[in-house]
């Protein structure tokens, strides 16, 4: 018996929220956009990228594990989804737990920047918000990030 397209989406809502919860460096973005940005984004077939990159500062034994900005990277995800408002699960399956311990203060850190998936043209054309603190912040709540599109008041 085969799979009804109702029933596939449901597994993957379910088991992609499951990750989430369950992953330690897992945390959820609640995607918003302004109506401008919506209506473009559809308009162009375009979708958005989410890119978290998790990283450190090192402990000074480690300093040569560093990269060129002084920190310890620590893995980065991308997560492209459609150009619309959602939750978007960062499951944390790139994190190197095994380089916390190079960690001056064993505190994990994590950016996040979202952008156009660029389907339909070179440039980006969205404005967002950023995060860029602490990673146990980060897994609070759903870290709210909101776009709209470049130049948009």
């Amino acid at each position: 018996m085969g799979w009804s397209k109702v029933g596939l989406v449901a597994l993957l809502v379910v088991s992609g929220s499951a990750a989430w919860a369950a992953g330690d460096h897992g945390f959820r973005i609640d995607l918003s956009l302004s109506a401008k940005a919506a209506s473009e984004l559809a308009r162009l077939h375009e979708g958005i990228v989410v890119a978290a990159s998790y990283y450190g500062d090192p402990k000074p034994a480690f300093a040569r594990k560093a990269n060129e900005v002084g920190q310890i990277d620590l893995g980065r995800e991308e997560i492209t989804v459609e150009g619309v408002a959602a939750f978007v699960d960062v499951t944390g399956k790139t994190f190197e737990n095994g380089h916390v311990k190079w960690l001056a203060d064993g505190k994990a850190m994590v950016n996040v920047n979202v952008y156009s998936a660029r389907r339909s043209g070179p440039d980006n054309i969205l404005d967002c918000d950023f995060f860029d603190d602490a990673l146990a912040l980060a897994r609070q709540a759903p870290l709210k990030i909101h776009c709209k599109l470049i130049g948009e008041p």
